[in-house]
């Protein structure tokens, strides 16, 4: 008994003695937090960040092998380093690199060049992509229809319900957009309406089953698709298509480099160099299976010298989404701010620019986020209102002596009326407060009225208006009796000086 007691407890002690193991293998410190207490980058955690624009899961499926098995199990022993694979979303990209919650980064190329400028990410290496047997350094977007739709040329987005990943998608948004502007289609603005899914599997879905007429992916997409067994190639037609002998897929817009990784600036140039070096190691044709097994998983050749992405920049603030001014991209939830109305058109409030009809779960549309302008900016008239006659006056021949036009022109007759009659003013602002922000045009914060040339100034009440197409305004109104017979000069001050239309 003495002896299976001892047995047991050695059992016990050996079990316990793992579990610590465990424990301390996974309770490593992180290293930036480590290093910011004046700590070497020894025996501590890195933590890579990743875009996972097909989900976690997906995303964990083809880089962990890379970025938290192969770099731990490389670097694990020279350095005593652990590695974390971490998928993101499109804010979460921005939000984790602003905030110094990862120490690599690792995301599409145009998110990525904004990242440079902002946070003064440093670029390890590029991927070369592996697609159809092709070892790819660059990829491009495509614009897709149903084979058997009425899409067959650009002009016919204008009547198309476009769907795209989100607005800081890269090969299914930004590229597309970048090209369909060059051709004269703001596709923010012009089409029927613009949803994003988030999710590039789900937009070859949605075109397939007719939820949308075109959708935008990026190259090799489809042809994943297909080889998933999901759909097939002979459903689609490509709009645009650029002929290319010598680019394995179908293509809709210009190239861009494949996507990066990248330092930030906490991360000793030291474990950098190591980091590249190991990835530039890697070799989906080695005859290593350490290095070849983390490509194949990843769906790459390998990893090679950065490649430019500082060029992407001139793209993106041609579409609005990058300000120069002030060195900043704009975030995938900020799809509001995104549009960038033509001359003449200004943005509708959110209410309005967001559509909820027909729009899925989880999606945002946009059905009518530009309005136009109304033609002149400011609208003047003048209304007969209800008068309290005396006995003496022929109300009947009153109405056939006065004459009201449509509008008050500058310097033409508007109203013929009778001395004693009420009449309103109405000067309509068809721009309105909002838009007049919007688009940096002067607000109106004082408006006056003389209704003759030796009267004096009246202002005129503000209340709130709704234009036809829905835009919320103001309209200025002053309400009085016609005073004196004659012809009368009508003026109308605005900021203090003299309106446009007046006199």
């Amino acid at each position: 008994q003495v002896h299976r007691l001892r047995g047991q407890l050695a059992s016990t002690m050996l079990y316990l003695c793992a579990a610590w193991l465990v424990l301390q293998a996974s309770a490593l410190p992180l290293c930036r937090e480590q290093h910011s207490s004046g700590g070497a980058w020894r025996n501590c955690k890195a933590q890579i960040g990743g875009l996972a624009i097909q989900g976690s899961d997906a995303y964990q499926a083809q880089f962990k092998t890379t970025f938290q098995d192969y770099l731990t199990a490389k670097l694990g022993a020279s350095y005593g380093l652990e590695f974390e694979s971490i998928p993101l979303n499109f804010d979460e990209n921005f939000e984790y690199v602003g905030g110094k919650r990862l120490d690599f980064i690792y995301s599409n190329p145009a998110a990525y060049a904004c990242m440079m400028v902002e946070f003064s990410v440093t670029t390890l290496a590029s991927m070369v992509n592996f697609r159809k047997g092709n070892a790819l350094e660059k990829f491009a977007g495509v614009m897709f229809v149903r084979n058997d739709s009425d899409f067959y040329k650009v002009e016919d987005l204008r009547r198309a319900r476009v769907e795209a990943v989100s607005i800081s998608g890269l090969g299914a948004m930004q590229l597309q957009q970048a090209e369909l502007l060059a051709l004269g289609l703001d596709v923010m603005t012009d089409v029927k309406r613009l949803t994003f899914s988030n999710n590039q599997d789900i937009i070859v879905t949605d075109v397939e089953s007719g939820y949308a007429d075109v959708g935008f992916v990026r190259t090799d997409m489809i042809d994943r698709s297909v080889a998933a067994g999901t759909t097939k190639w002979e459903y689609f037609r490509v709009i645009n298509e650029i002929p290319d002998t010598d680019f394995p897929f179908k293509r809709s817009t210009l190239f861009t480099p494949e996507w990066p990784l990248g330092a930030l600036t906490h991360v000793p140039f030291e474990i950098i160099r190591a980091v590249l070096s190991a990835l530039w190691e890697l070799d989906r044709n080695s005859t290593d299976a350490t290095l070849k097994d983390p490509a194949i998983a990843g769906k790459f050749a390998t990893w090679v010298a950065p490649m430019n992405y500082l060029e992407l920049l001139g793209i993106l603030e041609g579409i609005g989404y990058y300000s120069p001014k002030e060195r900043k991209c704009l975030r995938a939830s900020d799809v509001y701010e995104a549009v960038q109305c033509p001359r003449g058109y200004v943005k509708q409030s959110k209410d309005k620019a967001f559509c909820s009809d027909d729009c899925k779960d989880g999606y945002v549309c946009l059905c009518q986020p530009c309005t136009k302008l109304q033609d002149p900016d400011l609208l003047l008239t003048v209304s007969s209102l209800a008068t309290t006659w005396s006995r003496t006056v022929d109300a009947i021949a009153v109405a056939g002596l006065t004459k009201f036009e449509s509008q008050c022109q500058r310097m033409m007759i508007c109203m013929e009326a009778v001395v004693g009659q009420t009449v309103k003013w109405a000067l309509l602002d068809q721009i309105g407060s909002e838009s007049r922000k919007q688009i940096n045009a002067p607000l109106l914060s004082s408006v006056e009225i003389r209704l003759r040339v030796d009267a004096p100034w009246q202002p005129m009440n503000s209340e709130n208006s709704t234009l036809s197409n829905g835009l919320t305004t103001e309209q200025y109104t002053f309400v009085g009796r016609t005073a004196l017979a004659g012809t009368h000069v009508v003026q109308i001050r605005i900021n203090g000086a003299q309106a446009d239309l007046s006199p």
